[in-house]
């Protein structure tokens, strides 16, 4: 990390950078993002992270379009929406209101928004940030690792997000942790097959050929390598 971290500073042009990191589903991408976040504000860089989540579509909106089943691929995001965000940060806005999207409901939530204030640096992670206009952004990374590890990854935080949700029936996901851990594993696999699988094979691998950076992680979710382009 500390090599990334010099060599951002190196790429640093004051007063504003725009940095998308993207990858697998379930790969490490917030946590890697907030990491090199928390690093470069040490270094006297204030960095914020968003994440592409925060400008899906809503689920009324997906349905009334036909493509919830197609949710977090690039068709389902609302990329000029984010893009607006860049431009009105370059043109000197102090402040940008966005949407939230929460776990809880999955989906954006109806009432509220945040506030992002101008930091040097906006770091945008999500399974669609390197779908950006490539001008739009001053540095690229990729998140990569081992396909079994990734849906190794995937079905634990899905397991464990779920069980949690055992007592809460407001939650979404708390009839899915009442089905038998053997049926609903089954049903996660089904759910990777589909979706995530074809999003990584049809949208977010083909972005790894733009990035200028490439993190490679192991079974620990620790960094071995970094590839910097």
């Amino acid at each position: 990390m500390i090599d990334l971290v010099s060599f951002i500073e190196g790429r640093y042009v004051a007063p504003f950078m725009v940095i998308g990191i993207t990858g697998s589903v379930a790969v490490g991408k917030s946590t890697f993002a907030r990491n090199l976040a928390e690093n470069l504000s040490r270094h006297g860089l204030k960095s914020t992270v968003i994440s592409t989540d925060d400008f899906l579509m809503s689920n009324k909106e997906l349905h009334e379009r036909g493509l919830f089943e197609q949710k977090g691929f690039p068709q389902t995001y609302h990329i000029d929406q984010l893009e607006q965000v860049i431009k009105q940060f370059h043109s000197g806005e102090k402040s940008v209101d966005i949407p939230i999207y929460t776990q809880e409901l999955a989906d954006i939530h109806p009432n509220e928004t945040q506030t992002v204030e101008l930091p040097n640096i906006l770091i945008i992670e999500g399974v669609t940030a390197l779908q950006l206009p490539a001008e739009q952004l001053d540095l690229k990374i990729f998140i990569d690792a081992n396909l079994a590890d990734i849906k190794k990854w995937y079905l634990t935080r899905t397991l464990e997000v779920t069980a949690l949700a055992k007592d809460d029936p407001s939650s979404w996901r708390y009839n899915y942790a009442k089905m038998p851990l053997d049926e609903f594993t089954k049903l996660a696999m089904q759910v990777w097959q589909t979706t995530n699988q074809k999003n990584l094979d049809d949208y977010i691998l083909p972005t790894k050929t733009l990035a200028d950076v490439v993190v490679y992680v192991n079974q620990q979710h620790d960094i071995f390598d970094i590839e910097l382009k």
